[in-house]
C-alpha cells in the first residue's frame, strides 16, 4: 500500500509519492513563492508546489519511510538568504521520493520559510544558528522535532560567500563529544570537493549552532557549506550542496542501490 502525502491531514499529494509531509514552527510559515531567485531554480512539479503549499504554514518536515524507526534527518534554511541548499534539498525530495530506501530520512527544505521568503538570514534579530540552545526559538524547536522523530543523525546545510566564514567548500564538525561527527564529515570530504574543518569539542567555537547542540545532545552532527554570495545561486552551488547531502546519505546506507552523485 502507498503513503499519502499528508500536510495537517488535509492537503493530499499525488499518491505516487511515498512520503509524508508534517508541519512545525508553525509561527515560521512563510511564502517561498515572493523570492523570485529561489523560485527560478526549484524543480516545476507537483511535489514541489506541495512544499510550497505547506512551508506557508510553518516549517515543513518530509518522512521517507516509517516514522517510528530511527532516523537521518537532512536539514537546510537555517539561514533564509542561503538558498543552494534549500533548492538542492528540494531537488533531493524528488529524487528520494521515487528511491527505494533502506531506512528512515527526513528533509527539511525550508528551516524558517518566512526568512527565506524575505531573503533574510535572521530572525527577530538574531541569527538562529546561535541560538538552537534557547527553548522555543526555530532551530530549538528542530531539536526537539528530531528527539521526537527518532532523529540519530543530523546533516546541516549551508552556504557561505567569499570572504565569510569559512569561506570555501567544506564540512564542519567536531570529535568529542561525538566521533561519528568528524567520521562523517571526513568521508564527505573524501566523497566531494570539500574541505574538512574539524573542531576537538563542539560547542567551543559557536556555542549555540544547531551542529553544536545536536553534537552535544548525543546527536552526530555536520554542518555542509556550498560557496554563493548571500542571495544568490552561482553556476555550480546547487549541485556542490546536492553533492554533500548525497554523501551524508551514502555514508549511512539510506540507498539499497548505489546512488550515482549529481
Amino acid at each position: 500500500m502507498q503513503n499519502k502525502t499528508i500536510v495537517e491531514k488535509s492537503l493530499i499529494a499525488p499518491s505516487v509519492y511515498k512520503l509524508q509531509i508534517e508541519i512545525i514552527n508553525k509561527f515560521a510559515g512563510g511564502d517561498i513563492t515572493k523570492n523570485k531567485v529561489i523560485m527560478d531554480h526549484l524543480p516545476k512539479n507537483s511535489l514541489t508546489n506541495q512544499l510550497l503549499i505547506a512551508a506557508k504554514k510553518g516549517t515543513p518536515i518530509v518522512t521517507f519511510g516509517k516514522k517510528d524507526r530511527p532516523g537521518i534527518i537532512v536539514l537546510a534554511g537555517v539561514h533564509g538568504n542561503e538558498l543552494p541548499p534549500q533548492i538542492a534539498s528540494v531537488r533531493l525530495i524528488n529524487k528520494l521520493a521515487v528511491e527505494d530506501l533502506s531506512v528512515t530520512v527526513h528533509v527539511i527544505p525550508f528551516a524558517i520559510p518566512l526568512s527565506t521568503e524575505h531573503g533574510i538570514r535572521s530572525w527577530k534579530g538574531q541569527d538562529p544558528n546561535r541560538t538552537a540552545n534557547l527553548f522555543g526559538t526555530p532551530t530549538n524547536n528542530i531539536l526537539s522535532a528530531s528527539k521526537k522523530n527518532n532523529v540519530k543523525y543530523l546533516g546541516d546545510f549551508h552556504s557561505t560567500r567569499p570572504g565569510g566564514y569559512p569561506g570555501e567548500l567544506s564540512v564542519l564538525c567536531s570529535e568529542m563529544p561525538c566521533l561519528l561527527s568528524f567520521q562523517m564529515a571526513n568521508f564527505i570530504e573524501k566523497e566531494t570537493k570539500s574541505t574538512l574543518m574539524s573542531f576537538t569539542k563542539a560547542g567551543s567555537m559557536f556555542p549555540g549552532a544547531l551542529e553544536d547542540v545536536f553534537n552535544l545532545a548525543g546527536i552526530p552532527a555536520v554542518t555542509g557549506e556550498a560557496m554563493s554570495p548571500h542571495g544568490t545561486v552561482i553556476p555550480g552551488s546547487v549541485a556542490a550542496s546536492l553533492e554533500q547531502m548525497e554523501a551524508f546519505l551514502k555514508f549511512h546506507k539510506v540507498f539499497k542501490a548505489p546512488l550515482e552523485l549529481t
